[in-house]
């Protein structure tokens, strides 16, 4: 096998940069635009809408600035908080338990209300602009309002037996340090409690364990309302690998940072003169919009309802599944104002608005989405490596003094007291009060609240961005509680995205699509539920599925011809079988077809039997193609059983072809094409060219590397800045008799050192393909390529021209 490995030097490139009104999501009733997210049963069922993590997030607010490209990142920030976060909604049993379709038994009465309200109609930068209707479905729009409405949901479950019993599962989980985000806590049903291994590996997913309410304020529910959850839900809770954190004060602090406000605290008083004097008499709109904010619902609260001299900060919790995270649940309902999401939420959405301008100076036409996919990754940061999310501790502690937290709380707390309704009247002792919380902030965020630091963060991570075309060919005898996570773990781990890679679920009863090929993680988990998985043809028809199946891989062959595709993502195919696969002679010709006729893909089978001397013939590496997996019920060990084929998956790189030659290889040579890729700081990109596209005994004699198929060393590297490099080939299938036996070329582009704190001066990288403005954008031309299917013989080369291109010469 020959690989080229081309280390890039790193390259920096230079571009020129060049008082609100009241509001619906502001008054005392549901927004008439989120109505229909508490009155339509379907959407009232979480479970029905995608799992709450930040991909999905990012992937949501990537489809709003892709249908109004004329916002800059602080009207999209405002905008979002503007028309989806409406705090502290909460359902209400009406009396008698009588309903009426008049009513809709939810109100925002939940204290985090009267924060955001003071939010939106003060502290925001002015929103005079709307979404059209249509720019997401209400599935979606429902989803993206409970990400970023904070509310505690403290109804009756039934399953709050189990909320003692929690603290024996944490210790299950993989300890970092201290107690971190790895020692949240997910809710079982108290009969698994009882007969769960004690020193077993924590479940990863089991939609049984989902919250669900059945039919609102009905039944043995209404009974129950008079009391309160011991583990109440938290709303407004995204996931992360760093802790779950509140998305609504992230992108709060994000707007209120990129436009500054100073503003008298008369403005925020309510129908009522200041009763406090020793405060400052003005806040800045970050503090109250994130940590300020928290930090004063839990002093007032605190101090009138509880009579507390000390402020408790921080509240831990954990999912209700470990894959499919829809419901965050507290560990308990006391002390629930600042809570550990919250807390990350704030420091997060602090840092952030903090930096937000300055980072607009590096990058003038930076995204939203761009900024948290930068925040939220392991490596490279927010175009500073000091800007991640594993870094939030530290960040704190440089951006903001006791001080100033002290003076912002206390003025703004002084505010707040006169727009909140409380149990109790503070007539002195206010900044005491506030001084606890701060301290027991600090303490609580360097001691206790510990999540995955950078270090780990960076070497647990890959260095290379998947981009792949996964197609799942879905055995529906599965149960969907038993197949889900796995699936999620694939759609998570691969990257699904609009810069990442694609997914498409078909049927293996007849090769069907399920779910069409689609970049958007939300709309995939929105498209496949229980309902859908319920509809589909249970078993497996291997022979119809793989031509059918056969037959649509061919058509987007032709359709890649016209469109001129030249490389991109690569493509693999997954069987995933609970059983056997039926094999017949049938089946193996079409196995044969899709090896000799489509080369750039790669089929994997994944069955619960050990079925390697049936399969052997139809994959491409009999020892690397064929898995056999254990998948259960209650979802324990999915990791390990999908681990195997992700890496698989991981290591088929990404493809570059001849669009000439479709699935007959009828097509002529490729002549001279290019098209552009991207590659990060620190990242490195691994491509493989099949064997069909360059057979050949012709030598080139312009070619600057010439790689002999023979040659004792397979890995040349060389160094590209801002010129070309040529890789001629030659020879490179000797001594093999066709396509099929040849092996694949094999190179990668890196960039072999990362973002460092002051580095980058400008990143320009504006394309509609970049994933982050600091990407190096770089072009591949190929040149003469052939068209062999897999019996063809040696007769033609080609050339690959690798261009480094500075940002600045495609303009922005």
């Amino acid at each position: 096998m020959i690989r080229i490995k081309m280390i890039w030097l790193p390259i920096f490139l230079v571009a020129a940069v060049g008082c609100v009104g009241g509001q619906e999501t502001a008054q005392t009733r549901v927004a008439s635009s989120l109505s229909e997210c508490y009155s339509n049963p379907n959407l009232l069922n979480r479970n029905n809408l995608p799992p709450v993590t930040m991909p999905v997030l990012i992937d949501l607010i990537r489809k709003i600035e892709d249908n109004t490209t004329t916002l800059n990142l602080r009207e999209m920030s405002t905008l979002l908080l503007h028309t989806f976060r409406q705090d502290g909604i909460q359902y209400h049993q009406p009396e008698n338990s009588v309903t009426s379709a008049n009513v809709l038994p939810f109100a925002p009465t939940f204290h985090s209300f009267h924060r955001n309200r003071l939010l939106l109609t003060r502290l925001l930068p002015e929103n005079r602009l709307t979404l059209s209707a249509d720019t997401l479905p209400p599935v979606l729009k429902c989803t993206l309002h409970h990400m970023l409405s904070t509310t505690v949901d403290t109804r009756v479950r039934g399953d709050e037996n189990g909320c003692s019993q929690l603290s024996q599962y944490r210790a299950l989980r993989t300890a970092r340090s201290g107690r971190s985000i790895s020692d949240d806590v997910e809710i079982l049903k108290p009969s698994d409690l009882l007969s769960a291994n004690k020193n077993g590996k924590m479940r990863q997913y089991d939609p049984n364990n989902d919250v669900e309410y059945g039919n609102v304020g009905a039944g043995a529910m209404s009974e129950r309302q008079v009391a309160e959850s011991t583990c109440p839900l938290l709303g407004g809770v995204v996931d992360t690998a760093w802790g779950a954190v509140s998305a609504g004060n992230v992108i709060a602090g994000i707007a209120t940072g990129a436009q500054i406000q100073v503003v008298n605290i008369l403005q925020l008083v309510r129908d009522a003169s200041l009763n406090y004097r020793n405060v400052q008499q003005t806040v800045t709109s970050l503090f109250p919009a994130t940590l300020a904010g928290d930090l004063a619902e839990a002093v007032l609260i605190q101090g009138t309802e509880r009579g507390s001299t000390s402020i408790a900060i921080g509240t831990a919790g954990g999912w209700n599944s470990t894959q499919a995270r829809r419901h965050f649940i507290l560990q308990n309902r006391v002390n629930v104002e600042m809570t550990d999401p919250e807390i990350r939420g704030g420091i997060d959405g602090f840092v952030l608005g903090r930096n937000v301008v300055a980072q607009l100076g590096v990058a003038s036409n930076m995204k939203l989405s761009q900024l948290l996919d930068m925040y939220y990754s392991p490596r490279n940061g927010a175009l500073d490596p000091n800007l991640r999310a594993c870094n939030r501790r530290e960040s704190l502690n440089n951006f903001v003094t006791n001080d100033q937290l002290v003076s912002e709380t206390n003025a703004f707390a002084a505010a707040l007291d006169t727009n909140m309704p409380l149990r109790g009247t503070i007539i002195g002792g206010l900044d005491q009060l506030v001084t606890s919380a701060v301290t027991n902030l600090r303490s609580y965020t360097n001691d206790v609240l510990n999540d995955l630091n950078c270090d780990a963060s960076q070497s647990q991570s890959n260095n290379f961005r998947l981009k792949t075309n996964l197609y799942i060919v879905l055995d529906a005898s599965w149960q969907y509680q038993t197949v889900m996570p796995a699936i999620a773990y694939l759609v998570d781990s691969i990257e699904v995205s609009k810069f990442g890679s694609s997914i498409t679920l078909l049927s293996a009863f007849d090769g069907s699509i399920v779910v069409n090929t689609t970049y958007s993680p939300a709309d995939f988990y929105a498209e496949y539920n229980a309902s859908r998985h319920a509809t589909m043809m249970a078993g497996v028809n291997f022979e119809t599925s793989l031509t059918n199946i056969k037959l649509m891989m061919q058509q987007s062959l032709v359709n890649e011809t016209t469109r001129n595709y030249i490389g991109g993502n690569s493509s693999v195919l997954l069987y995933l079988i609970n059983g056997n696969l039926p094999v017949t002679d049938r089946v193996w010709e079409q196995a044969n077809e899709i090896n000799n006729t489509i080369p750039d893909l790669r089929v994997l089978y994944a069955t619960t039997t050990n079925q390697f001397d049936s399969l052997w013939p139809f994959v491409r590496d009999m020892y690397r193609d064929i898995f056999t997996i254990s998948l259960n019920s209650v979802g324990t060990g999915v990791d390990t059983a999908m681990a195997p084929i992700l890496q698989r998956i991981q290591s088929v790189g990404r493809r570059i072809v001849n669009p000439t030659c479709g699935f007959l290889f009828n097509g002529g040579t490729s002549g001279a094409r290019s098209f552009d890729d991207y590659v990060e700081p620190g990242y490195v990109n691994y491509y493989r060219i099949s064997p069909n596209y360059f057979l050949g005994t012709r030598r080139r004699d312009n070619s600057t590397v010439l790689i002999e198929g023979s040659e004792n060393n397979p890995i040349t590297c060389q160094a590209l800045n801002s010129g070309n490099v040529e890789i001629g080939m030659q020879y490179l299938c000797d001594g093999w008799d066709n396509a099929n036996s040849c092996p694949p070329f094999y190179m990668s582009v890196e960039s072999d050192t990362g973002l460092t704190a002051g580095s980058l001066s400008s990143a320009a990288c504006t394309d509609a393909n970049c994933r982050f403005p600091y990407n190096i954008r770089y072009s591949i031309q190929v040149d003469e390529l052939g068209c062999f299917n897999g019996a063809s013989s040696v007769t033609a080369s080609f050339l690959v021209l690798l261009t480094a291109l500075y940002l600045t010469l495609y303009g922005s």
